[in-house]
């Protein structure tokens, strides 16, 4: 039977994609951020979905989006590298304050 990935999933491939492009990259206010935004979405892995088809879907495709970041940075410069990573990292933010202040609702 084959395995089926959860958003969890995606959620930590894409971390761990951004932790060996923190590796390799040269330009330390990138490598930093990028290191610290995949701390912060391994410690949020399991609220950065919702547990629904959807939650998962939508983490499938940004892991896909985002699939080979650290190849993609290889050989850009400074601002090509920043031009890059700026709507990346928008988003992820974004989605990181959303989840954080999530309110779980009871019914």
């Amino acid at each position: 039977m084959a395995e089926v990935k959860m958003g969890t999933n995606y959620v930590r491939e894409i971390a761990e994609d951004f932790r060996k492009a923190a590796a390799d990259c040269k330009y330390p206010g990138i490598k930093a951020k990028l290191g610290s935004l995949a701390d912060e979405m391994e410690t949020l892995a399991g609220k950065l979905f919702f547990k629904t088809q959807k939650g998962t879907e939508d983490m499938q495709a940004l892991a896909a989006r985002l699939a080979g970041t650290a190849a993609k940075l290889a050989g850009l410069d400074e601002a090509a590298t920043q031009s890059y990573c700026t709507p990346i990292f928008t988003e992820i933010e974004k989605l990181l304050e959303m989840v954080k202040n999530m309110k779980v609702r009871m019914t």
